[in-house]
């Protein structure tokens, strides 16, 4: 895990449960945030990979990397069925 300032990043294996939520991968990392909001996201892993955010599932599609901007305030982050060692999670919160 890297974090600088209010940009972060996480590595994986990660298991089904919420990264955003108290004693998830990133809310470790953000202290000054019980249950910080990602304004900014990007996720590189294995094509097919599911993601949920915000309680919508996604499929990560043929290129292996999903990126969001400012137009979504992400407030719930998962992986339904787990994520591989190679999953980064890049964000800004």
């Amino acid at each position: 895990m890297y974090l600088n300032g209010r940009i972060g990043q996480v590595l994986g294996p990660f298991d089904s449960s919420d990264l955003l939520a108290e004693g998830g991968a990133i809310s470790k990392f953000t202290p000054e945030v019980t249950h910080p909001t990602l304004s900014k996201l990007g996720i590189q892993t294995d094509v097919g990979t599911m993601i949920q955010i915000n309680g919508i599932n996604i499929k990560i599609g043929k290129t292996g990397v999903y990126e969001l901007d400012e137009t979504v305030a992400i407030k719930q982050l998962s992986f339904p069925n787990g994520a591989n060692e190679d999953t980064i999670v890049d964000f800004i919160y």
